[in-house]
């Protein structure tokens, strides 16, 4: 089995002095907002399956004309981290001056769990979460389900802030180390304010599911779903849609469903064969959706509102 080692890792921990104890207590959530960008290279990974890069960027990163920064956006009050890899030349700043501008490798959406500081042994901050959206594929392929755990220590805090060492851990599939990072770091969480509630879902919505089912002997079948959902704002859901099951079309299905929201704009919408988690936009534009019942059904998509 092909392994990726991060090439003097140990070394590099081993050689890191400590870390100055800034004046954090132990407690979950006590994290403020923050931002993270590192560089990462061919052996910031450890894997047990090599990553899939396009050939352009494998050839790039090889012969040092790209180089790929990782950033990390963290919203204490929504409880999200919006990952982001983007393309960029190599020795380009840190962090990378127009992000905009730069393409994307991969771009994933964490709900956050968990997220801790300790000021023992050295200031330090552990989060963990669930990977709720990945709407472009890592070089592992879609992550979304995978439990993350991202850890860093830090010296100072605001826009002083200086990071490392930084592993994220996204289990089972990969980890990623790098020893620095530059950013910026708040110790006080901002309020965790009411943002939605079923009634944030209003509305006519397009949407579109991709995916696969799977049956009992275990193939593998294709499935795609265009249609429309009308929300009450009450929690209940009116869907019409045309499905291609493998080259079976269905179409002017109709059909009722229910769904429920929390405060941070997640939660489940309910079928009469199945549910699926939800993630709405706080202004309500944009719906993201994947199957978790039954597992058979991998197949995930988003709606925008009319």
């Amino acid at each position: 089995m092909n392994k990726f080692t991060f090439v003097g890792a140990l070394a590099a921990l081993l050689s890191i002095s400590p870390l100055g104890r800034a004046q954090v207590q132990n407690s979950d959530n006590a994290i403020g907002d923050f931002t993270l960008e590192r560089v990462l290279t061919l052996s910031s990974v450890t894997s047990p399956t090599p990553p899939t890069f396009p050939p352009p960027v494998l050839a790039g990163l090889q012969n040092g004309t790209i180089e790929v920064h990782q950033t990390f956006v963290y919203n204490s009050a929504q409880r999200t981290i919006e990952e982001t890899i983007l393309v960029v030349p190599a020795k380009s700043p840190l962090p990378f001056p127009s992000p905009g501008t730069a393409p994307i490798g991969d771009h994933y959406i964490i709900h956050v769990d968990s997220a801790r500081i300790t000021s023992q042994p050295g200031a330090s901050a552990v989060i963990t979460g669930k990977v709720i959206s990945n709407d472009a594929p890592t070089p592992w392929g879609d992550i979304t389900g995978a439990i993350v755990t991202i850890s860093f220590g830090f010296q100072g805090s605001g826009a002083s802030i200086h990071f490392g060492p930084i592993y994220e851990s996204v289990s089972p599939l990969y980890g990623l180390y790098s020893a620095t990072g530059v950013g910026s770091l708040s110790l006080t969480p901002s309020p965790l304010a009411q943002t939605c509630s079923a009634a944030t879902l209003n509305g006519v919505y397009m949407f579109q599911l991709q995916g696969s089912l799977q049956a009992g002997s275990g193939a593998s079948s294709p499935f795609v779903d265009s249609g429309r959902f009308v929300a009450d704002g009450q929690g209940n859901i009116n869907i019409i849609d045309a499905v291609n099951l493998n080259g079976t079309v269905f179409t002017d299905r109709n059909f009722p469903a229910t769904y429920v929201l929390d405060q941070y704009c997640a939660g489940t919408l309910k079928l009469s064969n199945g549910a699926m988690s939800i993630v709405v936009s706080k202004d309500a534009q944009r719906v993201n959706l994947i199957f978790t019942s039954p597992s058979s059904i991998a197949v995930m998509g988003t709606a925008q509102l009319q």
